[in-house]
């Protein structure tokens, strides 16, 4: 798996299975299409860069309920993306540590936001995961 997909896959499938859109292993089989039109699956490299550092900061430093701001570096069409990580809330789940991660995008005034849990696993990678509520 590529470290795009692999960091798309973790921003976005469990908001994406979580608000019902399809069964998991269908919104993994077509994960690039599904995020095709989006602002998360439209950044360029540079970018993604930028949103992948953010992103293991605030799951590993963020506090529950603190905002942690983001602006990503321009596109070739000189858009920048904005937003925000939030973490909501943490947990445990099979001795991995949980964090449910409230992610907000802004882009030419286009917005969309992801909700979902990911849990950092034996191998220190932090990985999308559906938990119950």
């Amino acid at each position: 798996m590529n470290r795009r997909f692999g960091v798309l896959r973790a921003l976005a499938c469990a908001g994406a299975c979580l608000a019902g859109l399809a069964p998991a292993g269908t919104a993994i089989a077509y994960f690039d299409h599904y995020l095709a039109g989006t602002v998360v699956g439209t950044l360029t490299q540079k970018q993604l860069d930028v949103l992948t550092d953010v992103f293991r900061r605030t799951l590993e430093q963020g506090a529950d309920g603190g905002r942690v701001p983001f602006t990503l570096p321009p596109d070739t069409r000189e858009r920048t993306v904005e937003g925000a990580f939030t973490p909501l809330r943490s947990r445990q789940d099979h001795g991995d540590r949980c964090r449910q991660l409230h992610s907000e995008f802004r882009r030419a005034g286009v917005s969309e936001s992801w909700t979902g849990w990911y849990c950092k696993e034996k191998g220190g990678d932090w990985k999308s995961r559906k938990l119950a509520d």
